[in-house]
């Protein structure tokens, strides 16, 4: 049975929509559940398609998916399992935009759904892979992974945050990462973590997040 301290239920409610029914949390929104981000272009003829996210778990979060879901122990995820984890573990991210956010111009913009979702683990660390479609956009075009509650903390891979995989045409898509200082995002810090709204302008009460984007360019 997973055993959840009073500290990680915060975000952990986010992520396990069971928890959301049964869980009166009301903290100070800060981080309590750390996630490292890969993105994974894919590319056809010189455009981008779309991209594979892979998130990466702390060993704390790992534990209770690889304990909850990999019920014969065998260290892998198989269909069944897999699909426990997308319906229990997985899919309530929906309401929260899947923490995935495109941009051109100053509209933010959030997949209507995901697919390919896949669960493994590799010496205790606990990953998630899925696919966002992102053949309507062209040029360039901002792509973030972040919580707006605040609650979880998303981090970019430090060694490899972003990778292109297809075939290039004759320019190669290129990208930087920085923080955006002139469309910030804002939350209240009194919010639940089952709360879902997004603030689009600051009001007072509310804190402000500059989220760092990739920048695609091609």
């Amino acid at each position: 049975m997973i055993r959840y301290t009073h500290k990680k239920i915060v975000c952990i409610s986010i992520l396990l929509s069971t928890l959301l029914l049964s869980t009166p949390v009301q903290l100070i929104a800060h981080p309590h559940l750390f996630i490292s981000t890969q993105t994974e272009f894919v590319v056809n003829d010189g455009k981008i398609q779309g991209a594979y996210e892979t998130w990466t778990f702390d060993r704390f979060f790992s534990a209770d998916i690889i304990q909850g879901y990999d019920l014969n122990r065998d260290g892998l995820f198989d269909k069944t399992e897999t699909k426990d984890v997308y319906d229990n573990a997985f899919i309530n991210t929906k309401n929260y935009s899947y923490f995935t956010f495109i941009r051109q111009g100053d509209k933010r913009h959030s997949p209507e759904k995901v697919r390919d979702f896949s669960v493994w683990q590799k010496d205790g660390i606990a990953s998630y892979r899925f696919y966002v479609d992102l053949s309507k956009y062209s040029g360039d075009f901002y792509f973030a992974v972040y919580d707006y509650s605040f609650f979880c903390d998303f981090r970019y891979d430090e060694k490899s945050p972003v990778l292109f995989r297809g075939s290039f045409g004759k320019t190669a898509p290129r990208y930087t990462i920085a923080e955006n200082k002139k469309y910030p995002v804002y939350y209240d810090p009194f919010d639940t973590a089952d709360m879902t709204t997004m603030y689009d302008s600051w009001k007072p009460g509310l804190q402000t997040y500059y989220p760092k984007e990739i920048h695609i360019t091609y």
